[in-house]
């Protein structure tokens, strides 16, 4: 997606946005992974094994999931690495940057949409349509916390296996600390309503595409 800019503009900053938009498909392909392992749920009795790879499938869903919306905060980089010549909303080259991390963020958003809507439908299959919205705006939530972790605290997905201390020692730094509570509390809450409102957008074209509306 930014080898066109990186041609116009001659840069190579933003070579990290391919790795995030990897990542953001990541818990697309979890999903699908978990489609499948329902599906032959439906079809045999279900094994203790199973179990665990569709546990395992979830917990590691739900690790990755904040990528897909976290494209969203990429957008700063145009304002922090672009150095405009006078007055930068003149510089076409300044709207190359900016459109590109647009693109990446409707993009995440959709990939998001595509993957909680997936679980959402697996949740309301087994346990009702009013569980799965709750299933749905309960990881709407930790996943805007996540969002700022990632963004902010520097963690990775995969940190809760890899270094759990020091997960545990910045939380107890950030509960410590008001200030930075409080700015958690507001960011995460700003990311919760672009989540939502994306959620409810993309997802409704996404039925009404499908014809499924029903099964909301």
């Amino acid at each position: 997606m930014g080898q066109h800019i990186r041609d116009y503009t001659g840069r190579s900053l933003y070579r990290f946005l391919n790795w995030d938009i990897f990542l953001a498909w990541v818990p697309v392909m979890l999903a699908l992974l978990l489609d499948g392992v329902f599906s032959f749920y439906r079809q045999r009795r279900i094994s203790w094994p199973l179990r665990i790879v569709s546990g395992v499938l979830v917990v590691s869903w739900l690790l990755f999931y904040p990528n897909s919306a976290y494209l969203v905060t990429d957008m700063i980089h145009p304002f922090v690495h672009y150095k405009p010549n006078g007055r930068f909303v003149h510089d076409l080259e300044f709207w190359y940057h900016l459109f590109l991390f647009v693109t990446a963020a409707v993009v995440g958003l959709g990939l998001g949409t595509y993957s909680l809507s997936s679980l959402q439908l697996l949740v309301a299959e087994r346990y009702g349509a009013v569980r799965s919205w709750v299933f749905a705006c309960i990881v709407l939530v930790l996943s805007s916390i996540g969002i700022y972790i990632g963004r902010f605290v520097r963690w990775n997905s995969w940190d809760v296996f890899t270094d759990p201390h020091k997960i545990w020692s910045d939380v107890v730094h950030i509960v410590g600390d008001p200030a930075e509570l409080h700015f958690m509390l507001v960011f995460s809450s700003m990311m919760l309503v672009i989540s939502l409102v994306g959620y409810l957008v993309m997802r409704g074209g996404m039925f009404r595409l499908q014809g499924r509306s029903s099964r909301w």
